[in-house]
């Protein structure tokens, strides 16, 4: 049986509801995902897991509350987003510049005497 995804709309504000259905959903066998949007109020549930036994189930846990658990759709879950080419950081360039390379860091110093320095005049 291939993966489906099942979602329900309900009320999950309540910390207690929530955490029922959660404990609930997770108990059935072949449920490999749960998400939870509070926002919307849904939670879906991926797995090979029968959609009517999420249902049932979820209903089962949240009508002591007196809630009302609807299906919003059930259905294969959407692919997940392949990396574009585009989004690859392309490899720095190397440099190419004639520059001395920097002095070691530590208890060492260079000394670079005046008179090696070019002279230059302001106008």
């Amino acid at each position: 049986m291939a993966l489906i995804k099942t979602v329900l709309k309900l009320d999950i504000s309540c910390q207690k509801c929530k955490t029922k259905v959660l404990k609930a959903v997770t108990s059935l066998e072949d449920v490999d995902k749960v998400e939870t949007d509070e926002a919307k109020g849904t939670i879906g549930v991926i797995g090979k897991a029968d959609p009517y036994k999420i249902v049932k189930i979820t209903r089962k846990a949240v009508s002591s509350a007196g809630k009302v658990v609807e299906v919003v759709s059930i259905g294969p879950p959407p692919k997940p987003d392949e990396k574009k080419p585009e989004d690859k950081k392309p490899d720095p360039v190397p440099c190419i510049c004639t520059c001395p390379p920097y002095p070691p860091y530590g208890s060492s110093y260079i000394v670079v005497p005046y008179e090696t320095q070019p002279s230059c005049s302001i106008l």
